[in-house]
């Protein structure tokens, strides 16, 4: 069938056809294209879709004789296709990443522009926790260099995903640092002039007392950039070296997890479950590296039991959450002339059924731990250690009675943060023989992994993944071990031999340690053989200079190589093991 001769002589049908058709190829070509080989949301079939759909449409307006009736179809198609893309795109996308096109983004857009233009070169407003804004300083104000200062440390740290961000005094000089997914990473240095002015800034926003530089002062910060609201929880301490800053993104978020999203196996949930349910008391010691998530763990096992029959409490140095149902204690050094341990023990005194105390090395405590007088109370223990080892060393040296102290002993929960692949830039690759063996894959069986990316291709161009940043990691998990002591353990406790007795308690119920939980999850992809390394290397003392990519609680071990096998690293994990 051919074009009618009318439609051919016609005016406006052709530019009619061209005003919809070009955009809606601009559009497909551009916006579509670029964002599926973004996200790795199938480019090539979405192309297929879109150019299939712009040639039907066409042909809908060319070949149907009703122009009035083909031209509304062709629209009708085009409208279709780009629907059809956004709601599969939307339903793989967290809610603050989807399309928004009629609702608060383009206000808030358009309010943080004139805001900029009323104030020049400002984008952002500081508020207290009661939403108390600090009125941004003029262009002829002598305060709005601070202010950009404090704008630049604070507003690139959001699209970064740092979850923490830190002004570290020096000599001379504030070191601004950055903890992206625990890894820290030196951002700039402003002088110590400078820097002062900037902290003061930041307490006089949270409203603090500006002139207390000595005293550890807590507040919550809020920033404002458009009609959206950020919180921080804001920390300030004197030194002897001046004034530190630390500013936590979301940190009641970064707390609130329950323990199924830790990041353990089902046969270590089950183990936990087996060590304290129905059973009267004891002591559940809980060892990660610092910066490894402690608190975030300690509050995830509380919420295993219910607050509402059972009586849960907390003796803390820093009450960082509360949850509800939870009496959460703040103990305050040289407050009243009292102890931790004197602390505890009064607590204990009340008869709570669970009790978390957040520093097993207190002078003192360990002992009111294991006292008899303490064996209705289920205690979680909180040991920043680098190993399940040496928190079950320091725990029966503290003790004092060897004896008391093995019979009281529940479990041991122990292991540290690993990173999580960037799923948008990963790289797949065969395993070689010897990896496989490692990650116990079956004889003759080359499994699939990963590896970090950081870059992805859009049309010709390698670019950053926005995903990661380019880091090639998103969001951290945990890998952990959990072990229940039998006779035989409790045995080598009482006789002192602290490494046998770990022994003893893996092997007695087959437990998993925690980095043959880590390479579970490199099986499942979750996260790659170096990041295992990197992150089960021997620990060696952070250096007062902080440098690029370095562990939040300790250098990197530079380019490790993949952890060795352990005896049971071949072992498949016991039933329920998967992650």
């Amino acid at each position: 069938m051919q074009p009618s001769v009318h439609y051919l002589i016609s005016i406006y049908k052709p530019l009619l056809l061209f005003a919809a058709a070009l955009p809606f190829a601009w559009v497909i070509s551009t916006v579509v294209e670029q964002d599926a080989r973004r996200r790795r949301f199938m480019p090539d079939v979405w192309a297929g879709i879109n150019l299939a759909t712009l040639a039907l449409g066409i042909a809908c307006v060319l070949f149907i004789k009703w122009f009035w009736l083909g031209f509304p179809l062709m629209l009708l198609l085009f409208c279709g296709a780009l629907t059809g893309y956004w709601k599969y795109r939307d339903k793989r996308l967290p809610p603050a990443e989807r399309f928004d096109l009629l609702t608060g983004k383009w206000a808030a857009a358009i309010a943080s522009r004139k805001a900029r233009k009323a104030l020049g070169e400002v984008t952002a407003v500081f508020q207290d926790a009661k939403g108390n804004r600090l009125q941004p300083p003029s262009r002829e104000d002598p305060m709005l260099p601070v202010h950009l200062a404090a704008e630049q440390i604070v507003v690139p740290s959001l699209p970064a995903r740092a979850s923490r961000v830190e002004m570290v005094p020096g000599a001379q000089e504030h070191t601004v640092v950055r903890v992206v997914d625990t890894i820290r990473s030196k951002v700039s240095t402003l002088p110590s002039a400078e820097s002062d002015k900037v902290i003061d800034y930041f307490k006089k926003a949270a409203g603090l007392d500006v002139k207390e530089r000595r005293k550890r002062q807590v507040a919550t910060l809020g920033m404002r950039a458009g009609e959206s609201v950020q919180m921080f929880r804001l920390t300030t301490w004197g030194t002897s070296a001046g004034q530190s800053l630390r500013l936590e993104h979301d940190r009641e978020k970064q707390l609130t997890k329950k323990l199924d999203e830790m990041g353990f196996l089902q046969s270590q949930l089950q183990a936990l479950r087996d060590a304290t349910d129905k059973i009267a008391g004891g002591v559940v010691l809980v060892a990660v590296p610092p910066g490894n998530g402690l608190t975030t763990l300690g509050l995830a096992l509380l919420q295993r039991h219910d607050p509402y029959t059972m009586d849960i409490k907390t003796v803390e140095k820093v009450v960082e959450r509360r949850l509800e149902g939870i009496t959460h204690n703040e103990w305050l050094p040289g407050v009243d002339g009292t102890d931790y341990a004197t602390t505890v023990q009064s607590v204990v005194r009340r008869g709570p059924n669970v009790l978390l105390v957040s520093d097993l090395a207190e002078p003192g405590l360990a002992p009111v731990l294991v006292n008899p007088n303490s064996a209705n109370t289920i205690f979680y223990a909180l040991v920043p250690a680098e190993s399940g080892a040496a928190a079950l060393a320091l725990y029966l040296k503290s003790a004092g009675d060897k004896a008391a102290a093995a019979k009281a002993l529940r479990a041991i929960v122990a292991g540290r943060a690993v990173r999580l692949l960037c799923k948008q830039c990963r790289q797949p690759f065969t395993a070689t023989e010897a990896q496989a063996k490692r990650l116990g894959a079956p004889d003759g069986k080359t499994p699939t992994l990963y590896k970090m990316g950081g870059q992805i291709q859009i049309k010709n161009q390698i670019v950053p993944c926005p995903e990661c940043q380019g880091t090639g990691f998103v969001g951290v998990t945990g890998a952990y071990e959990v072990l229940r002591p039998d006779e035989r353990a409790i045995e080598l406790m009482v006789a002192g031999d602290v490494v046998n007795a770990y022994q003893q308690m893996r092997r007695a119920h087959r437990a998993p340690t925690a980095q043959e939980a880590a390479l579970i999850k490199v099986r499942s992809g979750e996260t790659s053989l170096d990041e295992v390394a990197r992150a089960f290397a021997p620990r060696v003392a952070a250096s007062k200079t902080t440098s690029t990519a370095r562990p939040a609680s300790a250098p990197s071990p530079g380019t490790p190589s993949p952890p060795t096998k352990s005896p049971q690293a071949a072992r498949p994990p016991a039933k329920g093991g998967k992650p």
